[in-house]
């Protein structure tokens, strides 16, 4: 996993989205094609000052230009940016570093007894037909691109 995880430094995220009918659940895409869904909570901050979480309403609101609710306006921020460094815990908790001082945390917060909801994040790797997901059971399940 953590070889995988060092290919995409210095790639660049041409996608970043969540908020509305996909809830929470966050899909940031890269230049490589490369792409992760994070199920489980996540944070992004800038200058260690928080910007949008995975609780921020995904409902649009009378403060928010986006129909995607605070989450689906703020999460693009990191469209643009470059992957600088990629930090893996025991527990397949992630610390993602991007350019202009942005910062995504990923909680693997999904456990054991969530039997009916079980998957933390995956990484997508199409261009090589993998798929890894880190599940509620905290192990990787490696597998093929569908």
């Amino acid at each position: 996993m953590k070889s995988r995880l060092k290919e995409l430094i210095n790639k660049k995220v041409i996608k970043s989205s969540s908020g509305g009918g996909a809830g929470s659940i966050l899909v940031i895409e890269l230049e490589n094609s490369s792409y992760f869904f994070i199920w489980c909570a996540w944070r992004i901050e800038c200058e260690d000052v928080v910007i949008v979480t995975s609780f921020d309403t995904i409902e649009p609101t009378e403060f928010t230009n986006s129909l995607n609710g605070y989450i689906g306006e703020k999460v693009p921020l990191l469209v643009g940016n470059r992957v600088l460094d990629i930090t893996l815990t025991p527990q397949y908790d992630l610390r993602i570093s991007f350019e202009n001082n942005y910062v995504l945390h990923v909680f693997c917060d999904i456990g054991f007894s969530r039997e009916d909801y079980n998957i933390n994040w995956e990484l997508n790797i199409p261009h090589e037909n993998i798929s890894i997901e880190i599940n509620n059971h905290f192990e990787e399940q490696h597998g093929q691109y569908n």
